[in-house]
C-alpha cells in the first residue's frame, strides 16, 4: 500500500511539472538587434525634420535622411515591376530598398542609445515615428476618378490628402520618406523592411474586406494576434497616432478577415 501511495504521488508530481511547462511557461522571444553600420556617402541627400511623441509622451526629434540616388533607383525599380500578387509586389519593393535604409536606422539607433531603450521600447519608438507621418491616399488613377468610390470621396471631403496616378497605389520605402506621407501598405512595407533588417520578426497583414494593411510583430505583448507557423504576431495599426501593439480599431477587429501575406 505504501509503495502504491509513493507511485501515485510520483505520477502526480510528474503531471504537475508537465502541466506547469505546458500551460504556464510564456513564449520566450529573443530579439537580437543589429545596426548594420555602413559608412556615410558624400553624395546628395533628401532630409525631413521629424518630431513626435511615443506612447509615454516622450518627445523625439531628428532629421530623417535618404540618398537622392537611392530614391531615384527605388522609383525606377518599382515602375519596372510586373508583380504576380500583392505579396510579390511587397517583397520586391522590400528587397530593393532593404540596403537603402541605413541613414534612417542609424538615426533611430542613436535615439535608442540616448534614451537607453530595450528592444520592446525601441519597437514602440520606431512605430510611433511612422504613425506621426501624415496619412495620404495613394491611387492608381486620378483622384477625381478614384472619388467615384464613396469611401474615398468622403475621405477627400474630410481633408485627407490624395495623390493620383501612383504605380500600384503604393510608395516604396524611399518614396515614403522623401514625400513624408503615405497610405496603409506604404507604411507596412516600410516598417517590414526597416524592422526586419535590424532584427525584429515582423509580417504584413492585409484584409480584402477592410481594404487595409497592418503590421504584425512578435513581441512580449498582449491583445490581438494572428498565429502563423506556430508563432504569435501581434497586430499594430500604423496609420494614426496612439495605437499600441495588440490594439486595432473596432471596425477592423475581426481577425478572421486578416491574412498574413508577407
Amino acid at each position: 500500500m505504501n509503495n502504491l501511495k509513493i507511485s501515485i504521488g510520483f505520477l502526480v508530481s510528474l503531471a504537475l511539472v508537465f502541466y506547469s511547462f505546458t500551460f504556464f511557461e510564456e513564449e520566450k522571444i529573443e530579439i537580437i538587434l543589429s545596426e548594420n553600420l555602413i559608412p556615410e556617402k558624400n553624395t546628395t541627400k533628401f532630409s525631413k525634420f521629424a518630431e513626435w511623441q511615443d506612447y509615454n509622451r516622450l518627445n523625439y526629434r531628428d532629421s530623417v535622411k535618404i540618398y537622392k540616388e537611392d530614391y531615384i533607383s527605388s522609383i525606377v525599380n518599382k515602375n519596372n515591376l510586373d508583380p504576380k500578387s500583392w505579396s510579390d509586389l511587397y517583397l520586391k519593393l522590400s528587397i530593393e530598398d532593404d540596403n537603402k535604409l541605413n541613414l534612417i536606422s542609424s538615426m533611430l539607433f542613436d535615439l535608442k542609445s540616448e534614451n537607453n531603450l530595450n528592444p520592446d521600447e525601441f519597437a514602440k519608438l520606431i512605430v510611433s515615428f511612422v504613425q506621426h507621418i501624415p496619412y495620404s491616399l495613394l491611387v492608381r488613377r486620378s483622384c477625381k476618378e478614384a472619388s467615384k468610390n464613396k469611401s474615398i470621396r468622403n475621405m477627400i471631403k474630410n481633408g485627407v490628402d490624395c495623390e493620383g496616378n501612383i504605380y500600384a497605389g503604393i510608395y516604396t520605402p524611399m518614396e515614403f520618406i522623401k514625400n513624408f506621407k503615405g497610405d496603409c501598405d506604404t507604411r507596412t512595407v516600410f516598417l517590414y523592411t526597416l524592422m526586419k533588417n535590424i532584427g525584429y520578426d515582423v509580417v504584413i497583414m492585409n484584409s480584402k474586406q477592410y481594404a487595409h494593411s497592418i503590421l504584425g510583430i512578435r513581441l512580449a505583448a498582449s491583445g490581438k494576434y494572428k498565429k502563423y507557423k506556430g508563432k504569435k504576431y501581434y497586430v499594430w495599426e500604423t496609420t494614426n497616432t496612439g495605437w499600441r501593439v495588440g490594439n486595432i480599431p473596432p471596425k477592423y477587429n475581426k481577425l478572421e478577415n486578416w491574412n498574413i501575406i508577407l
